[in-house]
């Protein structure tokens, strides 16, 4: 265990202290070490983006390389919510400034709520009047509660670029209100690039770059990345996407079918195979092969027992590639990667 003083108050040593408490599962301990730094005058900011948010992502990183359980974790990332509930209560929130109202939401079938609750915090103590919607907001409910609370900005979140069609849905619920569109989150690419590619009017990296960009201009218009992806305005793309998710069941028992034959199918490999078509959508959808190629290369390095294998990934996508020959643009983005990926040596 890490040990800190009382009054620390570097936000590197907080951030190691506190991952060794979600670590051990501490839910105490993890509430402990954020208040006090907020006694010790650790700005409450610091305290949610430089400790909390900054353990997270070391979180994630140890569960993509196999290091954790997704049981650790859920168990870490539950402590962290309640520690920013804790947080909320101890440091006084300011009064709205006038600055406008925001909604943050995650998008439909994105439960990874945290970054979205610590940006809707972080928000409010910039002098926002901010109402954080929760995690997997339907674009339709979204319209709807739109249209009734009328709020200024709508700051959408998503971890994963699979859900990029449900963000795309998103975009267009919130313009038939007139309401502009601010994105963030790992799923939009690490420049933006697929912020812009589902027309959203804005990205930031970060909850203090989000802060920044809405106290500059309020009402847009607002930095939206790099990169050239733009598949989501193209029909062929999104009706070969449309293909994919409708196929979705029939795909993953094909390519479970071609990597174990006549084996009952675990779910750790169906899970694994749901993403790789899921994330194949997405590429297809916003026209950019890296975010498939990206997914594939990390993909069959897990060490999840059970899971898709490294020697199974060229087998598997040489099966998706046959059953979607008739679908041009997807059966390329799979031709490109089995090339990118021949299958290792024994």
């Amino acid at each position: 265990m890490t040990s800190v003083p009382a009054t620390a108050t570097d936000p590197t040593t907080l951030r190691a202290v506190y991952l060794d408490r979600l670590a051990a599962s501490d839910e105490e301990g993890a509430v402990t070490v954020a208040v006090d730094a907020l006694d010790a005058g650790v700005d409450p900011e610091v305290v949610l983006l430089d400790v909390v948010a900054g353990a997270q992502r070391e979180v994630g990183e140890r569960w993509a390389a196999g290091e954790w359980t997704v049981v650790q974790e859920h168990v870490a990332t539950h402590i962290s919510e309640r520690v920013v509930a804790a947080v909320a209560r101890r440091a006084p929130t300011p009064t709205p400034n006038g600055l406008g109202r925001v909604a943050v939401a995650c998008l439909d079938g994105e439960w990874h709520g945290l970054p979205a609750r610590l940006l809707a915090e972080v928000l409010t103590r910039y002098g926002w009047d901010v109402e954080f919607l929760g995690a997997s907001v339907p674009a339709a409910h979204l319209a709807t509660h739109l249209h009734r609370a009328g709020p200024d900005v709508v700051a959408i979140s998503s971890s994963l670029p699979s859900r990029l069609p449900a963000a795309r849905r998103m975009v267009e619920a919130c313009r038939s209100t007139g309401t502009p569109v601010l994105a963030g989150g790992p799923a939009f690419g690490e420049d933006g690039r697929w912020a812009r590619a589902v027309g959203a009017d804005g990205w930031a990296p970060d909850a203090r770059a989000a802060a920044a960009m809405l106290a500059a201009a309020p009402d847009g218009p607002w930095p939206t990345g790099g990169g050239t992806a733009t598949g989501a305005d193209d029909r062929g793309a999104r009706e070969e996407q449309t293909v994919l998710h409708a196929r979705r069941a029939e795909l993953v028992g094909v390519a479970a079918a071609a990597v174990r034959p006549g084996a009952e199918v675990p779910d750790e490999l169906a899970d694994d195979l749901g993403h790789l078509v899921d994330f194949l959508a997405a590429a297809v959808f916003v026209d950019d092969p890296s975010l498939f190629e990206g997914f594939v290369s990390w993909v069959g390095t897990l060490a999840i027992p059970a899971g898709l294998r490294v020697d199974e990934v060229g087998p598997a996508l040489d099966a998706l590639a046959a059953a979607l020959a008739d679908s041009p643009r997807t059966a390329r983005l799979l031709r490109d990667a089995r090339a990118a990926h021949p299958t290792p040596a024994p």
